[in-house]
């Protein structure tokens, strides 16, 4: 069979937002590999941020074709490649023109499909306005150089969906394909608080949109999903949202996967847990024990990252669990430490003052030690083969006692350590410094839960771990995301990859598909804990004794753990699941020119 033009159109091309942009970026080799040629990706053209990413290419000739009749339309089009592994082509769309139309457009959007939209703002309107764009180049192509071509156009999110719309009207005969990776009336009542799962059928969408005064994205993605060719989703848990607050199954599922070969093996993963977990473990030496100290080799690391969403991400149940998790240790006179990081981007300012000065003496306790070293070894040596006893006073030479000694006194502070590490305006009112405050965990020395809030992004430039994501969440022990809205969940799924252990839930795509493989294992390394019960003060007791009982773990359990962990995310690779992107165009391809759906 002749292969048909297939493009992929996502706000999150050459553009990272979230986990979209990681869909994108690591299926492309696959989706390229099948079409060759005829597959293009399509995002905005957004200036500079785009360029660092996109190098541009000489057009095709049928690209070429069209581009007079688009920029009489004020459309611009850029062509070239995503800088990226697989270096898939890519469209970029300059809407400048569409902008100035906007009012005009969203006339139509409601004289079309009754899309309310007058009082929308610039988070709706730049993204319908270059999508807009994006359904008059399709048109153009398939009106003319591609007019005897299948084209398949896949529209993630509602951001991306609005050609399906404007091609429906036009009566241009297209496969269409809309992929929602969230329903934004999910994300808006997780955000809110609301547990809506366990009432799922009786709300009333349209109402609820009004009243959060979300209607017009609302009213815009349900036209986008009764109008597709083809409905697709993640996961089962998403498909449901749909299926009640749009009333259209999906037809396909989705799940996301990565490209298991870009990562280590569990053996190698497992030098690299060694050579990051001795760096973050610098940073809880200068971080505590200016205030006292704990032993490193019973201390386990245990992390939550992702975006500030409280209820929607479990960050509530995570400072919950570890509140219930302090409390049983202290109880149990615990030898065991846990050090839980709370790595959440909340637009943080600068460094505090008392960590860098921490961090600076320690530096400088450890150059001096450095600068002597071979002369420690020497002595260290000569100790072991007996010619002294192996004291302090002994390896160390009296000067150098002498000179940390000094500087140790400076690396002393009063009180309690610090519970974040950059300033972030109004303590007070943080979430998450309040939600600490609730559980009791002040990073006393009693305490046995330790907790240090990393209120930026981990790209390897915060001032303090220089870590990269990856890098650190390899250097920990356990990853906690106990989300209550979770159309997928990629960070379980990374950590998998990573040969790390985490915990999910039955409220997330991967915790239901981490479920549905089946093969319970004693350490099965990806743990899914039970929200769909809707019990709260269950959850957090659950959710303690399972980060409790993997403290419990021995090294050698642990490792059990990362190489099941590994075992588990090798089921999602790009190199199985791709296969349903297929499934999805081919069912579009079949069913095209189906009537418009009211």
């Amino acid at each position: 069979m002749k292969k048909p033009f297939v493009f992929e159109v996502s706000w999150e091309v050459c553009n990272k937002v979230g986990g979209i942009h990681t869909v994108l970026e690591s299926k492309a080799e696959y989706i390229k590999a099948q079409y060759g040629e005829g597959y293009f990706l399509v995002g905005p053209y957004l200036g500079q941020s785009s360029e660092i990413v996109f190098e541009a290419k000489e057009m095709p000739d049928f690209l070429k074709s069209i581009v007079k009749e688009l920029e009489n339309l004020g459309i611009r089009l850029f062509y070239g490649t995503w800088l990226i592994d697989a270096e898939p082509q890519v469209i970029l769309v300059d809407f400048t023109g569409e902008t100035a139309n906007i009012n005009q457009t969203k006339t139509k959007l409601w004289d079309w499909y009754q899309v309310d939209s007058l009082n929308s703002d610039f988070e709706f309107d730049e993204p319908v306005a270059w999508s807009f764009a994006v359904g008059k180049m399709i048109e153009a192509l398939k009106k003319g150089p591609l007019a005897k071509e299948e084209i398949v156009l896949q529209c993630h999110e509602w951001m991306a969906g609005a050609p399906i719309l404007y091609l429906k009207k036009q009566d241009v005969k297209i496969s269409s394909i809309f992929t929602t990776h969230a329903t934004f009336m999910g994300r808006v009542l997780a955000s809110k608080g609301v547990d809506f799962y366990k009432s799922l059928n009786e709300i009333d969408a349209e109402s609820k949109a009004y009243e959060f005064g979300i209607y017009a994205k609302f009213l815009l993605e349900k036209a986008i999903a009764l109008n597709a060719t083809v409905l697709t989703t993640v996961s089962d848990i998403t498909a449901s949202e749909a299926k009640a607050f749009y009333g259209r199954k999906p037809e396909v599922i989705l799940e996301n996967g990565l490209n298991i070969n870009h990562f280590s093996d569990t053996e190698k993963a497992t030098f690299r847990h060694t050579e990051f977990k001795n760096i973050i473990r610098e940073f809880l030496m200068y971080f505590f024990f200016p205030h006292y100290k704990f032993n490193l080799d019973k201390a386990l690391i245990y992390f939550l990252v992702g975006r500030y969403e409280m209820h929607a991400k479990g960050i509530d149940t995570f400072i919950d669990a570890l509140g219930e998790l302090n409390r049983r240790l202290k109880n149990q006179h615990s030898d065991k430490t846990v050090v839980a990081f709370v790595a959440v981007p909340s637009g943080s300012y600068t460094l505090k003052s008392e960590l860098i000065q921490s961090k600076s003496v320690y530096l400088n306790i450890k150059q001096s030690i450095d600068s002597e070293i071979d002369d420690i070894y020497k002595r260290l040596v000569r100790a072991c083969t007996g010619e002294f006893d192996i004291t302090g006073q002994n390896i160390l030479k009296q000067e150098i006692r002498n000179k940390v000694a000094t500087k140790t006194k400076l690396f002393k502070r009063t009180g309690d350590p610090l519970l974040i590490t950059h300033n972030i305006g109004d303590e007070s009112s943080d979430q998450i410094l309040g939600r600490f405050k609730e559980q009791g965990l002040f990073n006393r020395e009693e305490d046995r839960v330790k907790v240090v809030y990393f209120p930026v992004y981990l790209n390897g430039a915060d001032g303090l771990l220089n870590l990269n994501l990856y890098d650190f969440m390899s250097g920990s022990h356990l990853g906690v995301f106990p989300s209550f809205y979770e159309p997928w969940g990629y960070t379980p799924l990374e950590a998998g990859a990573l040969s790390v252990p985490s915990i999910t839930t039955d409220l997330s795509g991967f915790g239901l598909a981490v479920n549905a493989l089946g093969g319970k294992k004693k350490f099965p390394g990806t743990y899914v804990v039970e929200r769909s019960k809707f019990d709260y003060k269950k959850e957090v007791k659950d959710l303690a004794s399972l980060m409790h009982k993997f403290l419990t773990f021995d090294k050698d359990e642990r490792m059990i753990s990362r190489i099941h962990a590994n075992q588990t995310a090798r089921n999602f690779d790009w190199k199985i699941l791709v296969r349903k992107y297929f499934d999805a165009h081919e069912m579009a391809l079949k069913i095209k020119g189906s009537k418009v759906k009211k």
